[in-house]
């Protein structure tokens, strides 16, 4: 008996059909979904206290979990390493390159102010003065635990630090409206030291410990006596905006020379 076999060509496995989206198109969704990101997160970081960047960070993260997640049935998986990107973008959006704009555009820093001037220069980060001297009549030191965060329970704290203080007044012997202090803090027993070489330093609206032996007026303000950051702001800014562009690179090496991230779909 002779069999013959005859090819069905209709049972073969169909070729693809081309309806995959295009490494080119799901780049730019992607570079949206950061540049998005980023400058939402922007804003925060320029004003608002590093305390407060995690739960910032967290806020706008969620959203941005669920974008992806639905882009991904049109766009396929690739673009959770995009949403991953975004949030480590923003972490550094928050953390750095926040600061460094504002300290450099001037949005959070003032300089040349006066001391008796203070109290319409209040909501800037960074402060530094002129025509002022520090009293050693009324200076000194304590130690007190580090306050780290208030609490409607109660506070948390961190290790003991021995702080230093001089009281801030103008050449011009007026009295400031609101006392003026330089500090700096060191642990353990350590001593820091507050030149008089520096002009002023990080704005504290409200104290860094909770000590018995030693008070303040209430409405006084303290700077976190340091020289100017120019310098430190320059370094930080540049390692942090080139960070971000290697994060933008390394969006580009994901799409452009894909790896199987999520195994076979």
């Amino acid at each position: 008996m002779i069999s013959s076999f005859v090819e069905n060509r209709s049972s073969k496995k169909p070729e693809p059909n081309g309806n995959s989206p295009s490494p080119f198109v799901v780049f730019w969704i992607g570079l949206l979904l950061i540049f998005l990101f980023t400058l939402t997160l922007l804003p925060f970081g320029v004003y608002w206290p590093l305390s407060n960047s995690i739960w910032v960070l967290l806020f706008f993260f969620l959203p941005l979990v669920f974008l992806g997640i639905h882009l991904t049935r049109t766009y396929g998986y690739t673009l959770l390493i995009a949403v991953v990107i975004s949030l480590v973008s923003g972490g550094n959006v928050l953390l750095f390159l926040g600061d460094v704009i504002g300290y450099k555009l001037g949005l959070t820093s003032q300089f040349d102010v006066l001391p008796e001037n203070i109290s319409s220069h209040l909501g800037y980060r960074y402060l530094y003065l002129k025509e002022f001297y520090l009293d050693e009549k009324e200076s000194g030191s304590f130690r007190s635990p580090l306050l780290v965060r208030r609490r409607s329970g109660g506070s948390v704290y961190g290790p003991i630090i021995t702080f230093q203080y001089k009281r801030i007044r103008p050449v011009s012997g007026k009295e400031t409206k609101i006392p003026l202090y330089a500090i700096c803090y060191s642990k353990d027993s350590g001593h820091c030291q507050i030149s008089s070489l520096y002009s002023g330093g990080i704005l504290l609206r409200e104290s860094l410990w909770e000590s018995e032996n030693q008070t303040f007026p209430e409405e006084a303000v303290f700077f976190i006596w340091k020289d100017r950051l120019d310098r430190e702001m320059e370094t930080k800014g540049m390692y942090s905006f080139l960070f971000w562009i290697l994060l933008l690179l390394l969006w580009g090496v994901v799409v452009y020379f894909p790896t199987n991230w999520f195994g076979s779909r």
